[in-house]
């Protein structure tokens, strides 16, 4: 239950304190844990030293800082946010662009699944369905330790929508959500229950889940990618939200290579984008590790040149 004490305390904090101060707070503590996270420190190092291998030791380390901070500002966004409403959130907090690409795919009747990367909060983009009451539920990915997964669902679902653990009830659930034209969020970058795909990221072979595509191609619904990056500043609260046009969705008949193909065209539409974020990337698990992190020799379908027609 310390999860569930530490979100109260900084939903007390916030209440006693300028909202500056506490994430402040938040972010000191994350820089003295450091020593105690040894571990993770360097797992997300690698990831870094993987995306950037041009970045100094000095930047890496730097970079490295930032994520944690990152994921301790994501903890104070998470207690302080379900005290907010939806419209405020959407109205003060959040500069969203490409809202019409959500509008507009679910103005279809078609079911659209939302997923995006942990870069930032990506959940504060639920808010924003909230203040459109457009009917969503979030499906998020089992944890080792049940209680710690409860504290932070609870907090999640203050926002206004369902949130779902990726279990044979949850993905029906979900299922049942888009087949009836409505919105299911989902991350698509971090594969802690083992059944993704190995598919091109940053060079190398790099495992995924693919339960974003699987979703959308078994319901019949648009694949929708977005992500939120936390603005620099003095107030943390900020986001720049960015909704993007529908996935291209590959429709062969064969659903192994369908939902690896996509996959593979999810990770490359992100790739620039973790590459520009690294240091917002809160992605501590190798994704190259459970491929053997063996590289990818193979050109994209879209690298192929075209061929030359000849007399």
């Amino acid at each position: 239950m310390q999860t569930a004490y530490a979100l109260r305390i900084l939903a007390w904090l916030d209440q006693l304190l300028p909202r500056e101060w506490v994430y402040a707070l938040a972010e000191g503590a994350a820089s003295l844990a450091l020593p105690l996270l040894e571990r993770r420190r360097i797992r997300i190092r690698n990831n870094l030293q993987r995306i950037h291998p041009e970045h100094s030791p000095s930047q890496l380390n730097q970079d490295t800082a930032e994520v944690i901070a990152e994921t301790a500002r994501y903890y104070v966004d998470l207690a302080i946010l379900p005290s907010v409403s939806s419209r405020r959130v959407l109205d003060d907090h959040l500069h969203v662009t490409g809202l019409d690409h959500l509008l507009d795919s679910h103005g279809s009747g078609r079911g659209v699944v939302l997923t995006t990367a942990h870069i930032s909060n990506p959940e504060v983009a639920v808010k924003a369905l909230a203040a459109l009451d457009i009917p969503a539920v979030a499906l998020v990915e089992r944890l080792d330790h049940p209680r710690h997964l409860e504290a932070v669902n609870a907090a999640r679902e203050a926002v206004g929508i369902e949130f779902l653990t990726a279990t044979q009830t949850g993905i029906a659930s979900a299922l049942r959500t888009l087949r009836e034209g409505g919105v299911v969020c989902i991350l698509w970058d971090r594969d802690r229950q083992g059944g993704g795909t190995c598919v091109p990221f940053f060079g190398r072979q790099a495992r995924f889940p693919v339960g974003a595509v699987d979703l959308a191609l078994r319901a019949e619904a648009d694949v929708l990618p977005l992500y939120a990056v936390r603005r620099p500043g003095r107030d943390r609260l900020q986001f720049d939200v960015s909704f993007m046009p529908p996935l291209d969705l590959l429709v062969k008949g064969n659903r192994a290579l369908d939902t690896r193909t996509n996959t593979a065209n999810l990770a490359r539409l992100f790739e620039p984008i973790i590459e520009k974020h690294a240091h917002l990337w809160r992605v501590a698990e190798s994704p190259w590790a459970p491929c053997r992190d063996t590289p990818w020799d193979d050109l994209h379908p879209r690298d192929h040149p075209a061929e030359v027609a000849h007399d």
